[in-house]
């Protein structure tokens, strides 16, 4: 029998089963371990395989070990043999985290190499660098013509005998063309050429030159060494500098002296110099002070059971409920703390990069240099620096969006979900399409720590589990520091009296009540750009994007029509393309109109908008916050990036100015999304001692979501919520699997979708799976390709696994894997 070593390198361990890269498969392929790497190669390390696809030469790949074994249940393959290793075996991924890949990819229906990639950042992969190299002392023989027959070629040996050798890469952009594998290939098998293939991470340690004494000076010694410097005045000066320092080290510029001052004074046995690794940390302009915090007797106890359920060491998932401004942070730094003095780590996730500057400023204030931020706003550089700092434990504490749950840090002890509740834990543009809410969960159970759900308005399906007993409800319902719960006010618009387009009078009279107090005021509008679409007054048409069934917004500082869904932009228009009439107008305001008619509104007062648009470069969330924490502007407007977990004390105005957007959405989650949103929007307000207000300006005044939402009460809205979804089977009384179906030809995509629901059909149990479809996706075009889908609901706790996913698959790319891209969505967030 095979004896599989789910652990570190194994001493009897003669053989690696090795996920290789490119290959999908969800089949792990064994590799003998030579001998000069016995013991080196530990599971989650990366090596270099000779890898075989059906019909094609072998080829050098890399590849990650998921399992070490003494024996083989059937012979090995000839020429399976471990190559090389990288990092002298050290494990890029660690056991545990190669276990949640594995875990993720059976799960979300994945291939094994596309979860462990989820796991480990572009930064730290390892990617092939082929360099072309001219054989040395080549004399083109008369059969060699024959070789070099073709232009390109020609070009290909011409460029190489001026250069002797150059990357792939160099001589694609030299030769304008990208197809030069035959042409090499060729010039290879003729002997004219070499191709060496060498493998590189693609950030490296950040190094720079410092000096230090060569060897220790007493003071005697070192007014001899100053004396015979007296001819050399920069080198003497230098050395005083140095020495002035006090420091074991020091760089040039810490002198104030030029390299080549430095470089004589190594030559002459003075100082000595080497290559020092250079922290990149990521650091926010946005800063808070330390905050100190009376606990209530509520948060005490709160922080009571998650403490003791840390210092037990064993798994267990808690639910946090707790009104906006009740100190849930509070609460998750004293579980953190508590995990330190354990000497485990933790993670933190938030749901957007938005949050990350207030989030990581207030947990820097009580933990310092433990935190490191890891988000896709950093250099490749920082983002090295911070998983390298994590991983070594020179860091003990990971904070950021959804991919920080993959932190590499070992002995975590408590895994935090800020609120959870959020759907951009979602990824949904590749696989695996994992939640990383879910992923936490997992993560924590495999590695015997505790999780922390927290949110104001958890998920349906997570305060679920809290009432069925999987989650442990831990509930705040006071606001923190004697806050009271704002008051929430409805604005029918309308038939109300406006002071412009998106401004009812109401709301208007209200922000400039707030700035005679010099408070603060925060409008939301979940919409940016000028306008959602153009549409003309004499036809109804209305500017379409292209390659995607949506209108085109118009922004008006580029004055283009903008899809932004796929990106695509045009210059604006002045006529209709149907009927020419010049008739045309503006629907549906977004936050860059908004912004103009503040400007408008309030002449005097700075307006800062917070939205894609305006956070695109480096540090500008932070910039944007600090300079409204700093009373630098009173009027905040943006969209959801200024909904969730922003904390200002002066702020008692909130203002939500179409807060119906999103309800009529087909999608069984939207009433959902927007109570959450709205309340959480709301939870802006009044958060210290001055009472705040919420206006929200609605057209559906008679929405059982604004009914409820007036209210405040979340466990109301579940129960009204779970209601219906029990009644039609949604989660979280069934699973939902979505597949879909994409292509550039519309028959294309629907006879497959057709084909594969028919499949599938014959393979499931009908009591136990519902299948809906196919059918065209609610966006039915994006991106130039047309959309179908399926959805599955899983009932009475099935489960669609992957042999059965796999079995119709196999029939489908017989058929369909030219022409239409299949995508596989567990537990799907988005229907549209």
């Amino acid at each position: 029998m095979r004896q599989v070593v789910a652990g570190m390198a194994h001493a009897n361990a003669q053989y690696a089963f090795v996920y290789v890269e490119h290959s999908l498969t969800d089949y792990a392929y064994p590799y003998l371990i030579p001998p000069e790497f016995l013991g080196a190669v530990q599971v989650g390390s990366r090596v270099l395989v000779r890898f075989r696809r059906r019909g094609s030469a072998p080829a050098e790949r890399l590849g990650f070990v998921s399992s070490l074994a003494s024996e083989l249940e059937t012979p090995l393959p000839t020429g399976n043999e471990i190559l090389d290793v990288f990092d002298n075996g050290e494990p890029a991924l660690s056991p545990e985290l190669m276990q949640l890949a594995l875990w993720m990819a059976d799960y979300y229906i994945a291939y094994p190499i596309e979860a462990i990639y989820a796991v480990l950042p572009s930064v730290m992969r390892i990617r092939p660098k082929e360099t072309v190299v001219l054989r040395e002392e080549l004399e083109l023989l008369p059969s060699d013509e024959k070789i070099i027959k073709t232009e390109l070629r020609r070009s290909i040996m011409k460029l190489l005998h001026q250069e002797k050798k150059l990357t792939t890469l160099q001589l694609q952009r030299r030769l304008g063309t990208k197809h030069l594998r035959l042409a090499l290939s060729e010039l290879e098998r003729g002997g004219l050429i070499e191709i060496k293939k060498t493998f590189a991470q693609k950030a490296k340690p950040k190094l720079k030159t410092a000096y230090r004494l060569a060897k220790p000076l007493t003071e005697l010694e070192l007014l001899s060494v100053l004396n015979s410097l007296r001819r050399s005045k920069k080198q003497e000066e230098a050395l005083q500098k140095f020495i002035q320092l006090n420091k074991p080290i020091a760089f040039a510029e810490e002198i104030g002296a030029s390299s080549a001052t430095m470089n004589a004074l190594v030559e002459k046995g003075i100082l000595a110099c080497e290559k020092v690794t250079l922290s990149r940390e990521f650091l926010e302009s946005f800063s808070e002070t330390k905050k100190e915090i009376r606990f209530t007797d509520e948060q005490a106890k709160v922080v009571r059971r998650l403490t003791t359920a840390i210092e037990q060491g064993r798994f267990q998932t808690f639910l946090l409920h707790g009104v906006t401004g009740s100190g849930k942070t509070w609460m998750y730094i004293e579980a953190i703390r508590k995990a330190l003095e354990q000497g485990k780590s933790a993670i933190v996730l938030v749901p957007e990069i938005s949050l990350t500057p207030q989030t990581a400023s207030r947990f820097r204030s009580h933990f310092g240099n433990e935190v490191r931020v890891l988000h896709s706003a950093m250099s490749d550089g920082e983002k090295f620096d911070a998983w390298q700092s994590l991983k070594h434990g020179r860091a003990k504490i990971a904070l950021g969006p959804r991919s920080a749950i993959f932190a590499p840090l070992p002995n975590l002890g408590v895994v935090i979900v800020d609120e959870e509740h959020e759907s951009s834990y979602k990824q949904c543009d590749q696989s695996p399409r994992y939640h990383a809410r879910d992923v936490a969960v997992m993560r924590a159970r495999f590695e015997n720590a505790v999780c922390i759900l927290g949110s104001a308005t958890p998920s349906v399906e997570s305060f679920y589990n809290a009432h069925i007993g999987k989650y442990e409800l831990l509930s705040l319902t006071k606001r923190a520091d004697k806050a009271t719960m704002p008051d929430i006010k409805l604005i029918h618009i309308a038939r109300a009296k406006k002071v412009s387009p998106s401004l009812s009078e109401t709301l208007y009279q209200e922000i400039c009540r707030r700035l005679e107090k010099n408070e603060q005021v925060i409008l939301f509008q979940n919409r940016r750009g000028y306008a959602s679409s153009i549409y003309c007054e004499s036809c109804g048409w209305i500017q379409m994007c292209s390659e995607c069934s949506v209108p085109m917004v118009f922004h008006l500082q580029e004055n283009h029509l903008r899809c932004h869904y796929c990106g695509k932009t045009k210059e604006m228009i002045s006529h209709c393309r149907r009927c020419g009439s010049d008739k045309l107008s503006f629907r549906s305001g977004g936050t860059e109109r908004v912004e103009l008619e503040l400007q408008q509104l309030f002449p005097n007062e700075r307006i800062l908008r917070m939205d894609l648009d305006t956070t695109s470069r480096k540090d500008a969330h932070a910039k944007i916050l600090r300079e409204f924490a700093e009373g630098k502007a009173r009027i905040l407007l943006g969209t959801q990036m200024v909904a969730k977990g922003l904390d200002f004390p002066n702020v008692t105005l909130v203002g939500a100015l179409a807060a119906d957007i999103g309800l009529a959405l087909p999608d069984f989650r939207a009433g959902e999304r927007l109570y959450a949103l709205l309340l959480q929007v709301a939870g802006r307000a009044g958060r210290a001692g001055k009472k705040g207000e919420v206006y929200l300006q609605v057209y559906n005044v008679q929405s059982d979501i604004f009914k409820l939402l007036l209210q405040q009460d979340y466990v109301r809205y579940f129960c009204y919520e779970t209601t219906y979804r029990q009644q039609t089977a949604y989660p979280p009384f069934s699973r939902l699997v979505k597949i879909g179906f994409s292509g550039k030809n519309q028959s294309d995509v629907q006879a497959a979708a057709d084909d594969f629901a028919q499949m599938l059909q014959a393979l499931l149990d009908a009591e136990q799976f519902d299948l809906l479809g196919p059918a065209p996706a609610v966006i039915a075009k994006l991106k130039g390709q047309f959309r179908y889908q399926i959805l599955i609901k899983q009932k009475r706790g099935a489960r669609l696994t992957k042999p059965v996913l796999r079995q119709v698959q196999l029939h489908f790319r017989k058929k369909w894997n030219s022409t239409v891209r299949l995508e596989v969505d567990v537990d799907p967030q988005n229907m549209m």
